[in-house]
């Protein structure tokens, strides 16, 4: 006998990639740390990839896709099962994807850029302009309406938001 067995509220169905559709089995899925269910059937047939579904009282069914199927023997009190991770299909929940991390190993370097090139490069070009700007021949007041027309610029909160923190040094650059 199943000591869970009283837990076991919901029903589902297993569908293979081919279409075989097996089932009824009960289960409870879980929806802590990602959807689970854990299928007391020693001899259940299942594999990572398949879909798992669980009709609703409206008649309609959610849809899981398997993507871990891990056997366990049992324990004592504990029958065999299998316990299933599950993705539910059609969520809008960002699925959670592990970051990159980069190693950069620098030696004997000058000039080195880190970052987005695209950011930096416009923050580059906009330091270089506002040197020219002040090496230029032009009349004082002339400089100074250009660098205002760039302040103008970089003032604005959607070029402020691209360009991020290299918006401020840009804007002591024109003070």
């Amino acid at each position: 006998m199943n000591p869970f067995a009283q837990l076991l509220n919901d029903t589902v169905f297993i569908v293979s990639n081919d279409g075989t559709r097996t089932g009824p089995y009960k289960t409870a899925i879980s929806s802590k740390n990602g959807f689970s269910a854990s299928i007391f059937e020693s001899k259940l047939d299942v594999e990572e990839g398949w879909k798992l579904f669980r009709p609703l009282p409206s008649g309609r069914e959610e849809s899981y896709k398997i993507t871990e199927a891990n056997y366990s023997p049992g324990l004592h009190a504990i029958p065999p099962h299998w316990t299933l991770k599950l993705r539910k299909d059609g969520s809008l929940a960002k699925e959670n994807t592990a970051s990159k991390a980069t190693t950069i190993n620098i030696n004997n370097s000058q000039g080195i850029q880190i970052g987005d090139h695209n950011v930096q490069h416009i923050a580059n070009s906009l330091a270089g302009l506002v040197e020219e700007i002040e090496s230029s021949a032009s009349q004082q007041h002339e400089k100074e309406e250009a660098k205002g027309l760039l302040h103008t610029l970089l003032s604005n909160p959607t070029v402020a938001g691209i360009l991020g923190g290299a918006t401020s040094g840009l804007l002591a650059l024109l003070s």
